[in-house]
């Protein structure tokens, strides 16, 4: 009996020496810093303008920043740029995208999803999606992917507001979540007549 105590006693003290162990602060480890990405204006590709004649000493003394601004559009830092771009774009993608999703309600789990990349410019204010590859997929469905990708990179659209600009850029599809709205039938749902008084 003392010896299965014993035994006992010896495991109890191990376990608790691993749990010390494992309770104990350890050093901080070093993490990597991912860089931010670059904003808008370090995509657009302007030249820069010549000077005028008789403009600058000629002994190589700096010029005047070029703007990013182009005449008759919209600047790429302002908050429009934002409404009319950056929070337009998701929301055209999923519309386009949710096609192939049509009628397939409840096929597949609510967290599935596809994150795609892609590369979004506007050249004299049509829209276009380039370049759309998988950067993670929980679908298990190669033709719903391979559908979803399709319409993403048929993706165009107009604004003549928007000033040129190329950026890279992701999207995250979850056809259980949100994708619904956008199917003909609720988008051509009208509703009811109102009751009249």
């Amino acid at each position: 009996m003392g010896k299965w105590l014993a035994i006992g006693a010896g495991i109890l003290l191990v376990l608790m020496l691993l749990l010390w162990r494992e309770m104990r602060p350890t050093e901080a480890k070093p993490v990597a810093i991912k860089p931010p990405p670059p904003r808008h204006e370090s995509y657009i590709e302007h030249p820069a303008p010549a000077p005028a004649p008789g403009e600058g000493s000629g002994s190589g003394s700096a010029t005047e920043p070029v703007s990013t601004t182009q005449p008759g559009k919209i600047d790429v830092r302002s908050d429009e740029f934002f409404y009319k771009f950056d929070a337009a774009i998701p929301k055209v993608l999923t519309r386009n995208a949710a096609k192939c999703y049509e009628g397939k309600h409840g096929q597949l789990h609510r967290n599935q999803k596809l994150s795609l990349r892609y590369k979004v410019g506007v050249m004299n204010g049509e829209i276009h999606v380039t370049d759309v590859t998988i950067k993670e997929s929980t679908l298990n469905d190669a033709a719903l992917e391979a559908c979803f990708i399709e319409q993403v990179q048929h993706s165009t659209w107009k604004d003549d507001q928007l000033p040129d600009v190329q950026m890279d850029d992701e999207l995250v599809l979850r056809p259980e979540r949100g994708m619904k709205k956008f199917w003909k039938d609720n988008m051509d749902y009208v509703g009811a007549e109102a009751p009249k008084d």
